[in-house]
């Protein structure tokens, strides 16, 4: 039982640029990985760190998605920003959330200078999922780190003899297979965004719009209507929400998340809300009218009662 932890505590997220960490004072136990989406395989391992870290319980995670800065510098969408992964690991008592800000030249770093970083962190223990490599073309590996560091390897875990994993659950959000993604991530997909003033025409058709503004850079599902949940003051309502281009409307150079809350009314502009992904209903239509558009809306939410 970890003994370190105190029920209630509240999480830090610091975050250190890799090329200034001082030697630490604090000896930790370490949650290591980039934990986009702390999905299924994730949350094993930390439940594991949860009962059988020595020291205080920290999770070191990565400003940016490696990816960002091995393909051609394009930016990478994420699952999950660091308040996210604040939230949900509150059941696990975590301390620290880590945030190790790094650039392209960190892939560049050897696998020994990035062990450096954990000792200078003064790192006295590992939990680790076993297919972990770091450094310079990922050339470190399990092996290497249980040389400096006491280690605990957690299995990678599978669902019907599938590997979890971030890369497979944005390979569903992109397909529109939100079931699929939601199983290996055990919850729904979530995205966070500030309502936005939009062009009102939902309030012409008896649908008013909620326009989200994304805090982060998340990767959106696959262009189309999809049942959700939107919370706003905490409240879940049921909503239909369009992730796509507005065809009918005004055709856009890039997504736009439409929600259309059911029975809901008041003044959120400006408000944070959270926006959970059930299932996807249909792809995304271009409409002669916005009657005819109304009566596809109207159809979403007559289909809700059946999904």
């Amino acid at each position: 039982m970890n003994i370190v932890q105190k029920k209630g505590s509240i999480m830090e997220i610091e975050e250190i640029d890799y090329r200034q960490i001082s030697q630490k004072e604090e000896e930790i136990s370490l949650l290591l990985g980039y934990f986009d989406g702390l999905h299924l395989g994730h949350i094993a391992l930390i439940k594991t760190a949860h009962y059988e870290a020595k020291y205080p319980l920290c999770l070191l995670s990565f400003s940016a998605p490696i990816s960002q800065f091995i393909n051609n510098g394009k930016e990478s969408k994420i699952l999950t920003a660091n308040f996210d992964k604040k939230r949900i690991l509150y059941p696990y008592h975590i301390k620290k959330i880590i945030s190790l800000k790094i650039d392209a030249d960190f892939i560049n770093l050897s696998p020994l200078e990035f062990i450096a970083i954990l000792k200078k962190m003064n790192v006295k223990e590992i939990f680790v999922g076993e297919d972990f490599r770091f450094g310079f073309q990922a050339r470190g590996d399990i092996k290497l780190l249980q040389e400096h560091f006491p280690i605990h390897v957690k299995d990678i875990v599978k669902i019907a003899n599938q590997k979890i994993s971030t890369s497979l659950i944005k390979n569903y959000l992109m397909k529109g297979a939100i079931k699929k993604a939601n199983k290996m991530l055990g919850r729904y997909y979530e995205i966070v965004g500030n309502i936005i003033h939009g062009n009102s025409i939902g309030r012409t058709l008896k649908y008013p719009t909620a326009n989200l503004n994304l805090k982060d850079n998340y990767l959106l599902p696959k262009n189309g209507v999809y049942k959700t949940i939107c919370y706003v003051h905490g409240i879940p309502y049921i909503s239909i929400t369009n992730v796509g281009v507005h065809p009918t409307i005004n055709q856009l150079n890039q997504p736009l998340v439409e929600v259309h809350i059911k029975d809901f009314s008041g003044d959120i502009y400006g408000q944070t809300v959270y926006l959970a992904f059930l299932d996807f209903i249909r792809p995304e239509i271009k409409f002669s009218n916005l009657d005819d558009l109304k009566t596809q809306i109207d159809k979403d939410f007559l289909s809700l009662e059946e999904k």
